[in-house]
């Protein structure tokens, strides 16, 4: 299932997937121009709920966000 949330501006499509064994896996991809850029590092986690992936997905694509505005410096 693909969930989209914003995160300082920043759209991400955070996509949840469940697996044959019943636990959960996903992804996140940051919409830039129309074009979606995964987020390096794609969760190979597993995780009992649908929320604890999605959770763990936006946690990684605000991380990636984080950094690359630290490397920017203040505008």
């Amino acid at each position: 299932m693909e969930h989209e949330e914003t995160y300082h501006g920043h759209r991400i499509i955070v996509t949840t997937l469940q697996q044959a064994e019943g636990d959960w896996t996903s992804q996140a991809e940051l919409l830039d121009s129309g074009r979606r850029i995964p987020v390096a590092g794609g969760s190979d986690n597993r995780y009992q709920s649908e929320e604890e992936a999605r959770q763990a997905a936006l946690s990684m694509a605000a991380g990636a966000i984080d950094r690359a505005r630290i490397s920017r410096g203040k505008p």
